[in-house]
Formats: C-alpha cells, sequence, structure tokens
C-alpha cells in the first residue's frame, strides 16, 4: 500500500467525520423521531386494545343482561297481574275476595265499597297509583286471626288500614262471630300494561 499524502490524510479525516456526523444527524432526526413515533403508536394500540377487550367483555355480558331482563320483565307482568286493574276495579275485588274466602270456612265479607283511586299513597314516588276499598265483615275469632294473616301472605303488596273489629252484636247475635271493616289499600296496575 500506498503511504497517503498529508492532503488525503486530511480529507479521509474528513470523510470521516462528514460520515459520522451525517450518521449522527440521520440517527437522531430519523431513527430517534421514528422511534418516538413508535411509542406513541405503541400506547395508542395498547388504548384501542384494552378498548377492544372492555368491548368484548360488554359484549359477553350484555346476553346475560338481557337474560335477566327478559326474567325481570316476566317478573313484573306476574306481580302487576296480582294488583288492581285501572278499570273495573270494583269487579276485581269482588271475584278476587270472593275466590280468596270460599278456602277461609267462617270468615265472609258482605259489603265491597266502589274504590278511592289516588296518585297519594303507601310510598312516596311510586310509580302506580293507589285504590282503597272499604270492606266489611264478620267471622269467627279464630278463623279471622288465620283470614288477616293469609290476607298479607298472599297478596303482599295490599296494605290493610283503619281496621275496626266489634263483637258479634250485627253477626246473628253470636258472640263468638266479630264484626269487622277495613280499609284494603291495592296498587293499581296501569291500563297499558294489563
Amino acid at each position: 500500500m500506498m503511504p497517503l499524502s498529508k492532503t488525503q490524510k486530511d480529507q479521509l479525516v474528513a470523510i470521516v467525520m462528514a460520515t459520522v456526523g451525517l450518521m449522527g444527524a440521520l440517527w437522531y432526526f430519523g431513527v430517534q423521531a421514528k422511534e418516538s413515533q413508535l411509542i406513541d403508536t405503541n400506547k395508542k394500540t395498547d388504548e384501542v386494545a384494552r378498548k377492544l377487550h372492555t368491548a368484548e367483555a360488554a359484549l359477553l355480558s350484555s346476553n346475560s343482561v338481557s337474560g335477566q331482563l327478559a326474567a325481570r320483565s316476566e317478573l313484573m307482568a306476574k306481580r302487576e297481574a296480582a294488583l288492581a286493574p285501572d278499570r273495573d276495579a270494583y269487579a276485581w275485588i269482588i271475584n278476587t275476595f270472593n275466590n280468596f274466602i270460599q278456602t277461609r270456612p267462617g270468615v265472609n265479607i258482605y259489603s265491597y265499597t266502589q274504590p278511592e283511586v289516588s296518585d297519594v299513597g303507601v310510598l312516596p314516588g311510586f310509580p302506580y297509583k293507589w285504590a282503597t276499598f272499604h270492606l266489611k265483615g264478620f267471622g269467627y275469632y279464630y278463623e279471622f286471626g288465620r283470614f288477616f294473616a293469609d290476607l298479607e301472605n298472599t297478596f303482599p303488596y295490599y296494605q290493610v288500614r283503619r281496621l275496626d273489629i266489634t263483637t258479634g252484636v250485627g253477626a246473628g247475635g253470636e258472640p263468638e262471630k266479630l264484626n269487622y271493616s277495613f280499609d284494603l289499600v291495592v296498587p293499581v296496575a296501569p291500563s297499558d300494561t294489563k
């Protein structure tokens, strides 16, 4: 190999330094800038992947939620079927209580009044109206107690108010019988659900 002259050595050093400088500039402006863009893109990709995972979990749980909604809607429909209808509540109370009383010997209800329907009722902010019926009847002491216990257990959404009990003066004169009157407060199902 031939020895290099001083000018050639200087030129070679300048080329090497320019090459190193150019590589540094390419690294800083090209690779380094793209690396920070790549980091930002990875963060965005992870965020989108998390959102996708959350959406997939929500989609999978939607079947469960829709099943629960259907079951609760069916339960609500069954419960509303036991409420007084918006129309002809008087006939409904007579039919309901005649069927209820037939299985309870010794208890008789002989008077039902037309219902007083009101928005104001037992629970504030309740979405249903309330029908208040005044009932009168008579029955033997023990059957009377069972009747009210069965009434509360069979119809948990009804409420007995203003219960008035007297001895058997008007019930054929039998001292074992009690005369009673009470108000029965019943939620009224809206007409669009019946």
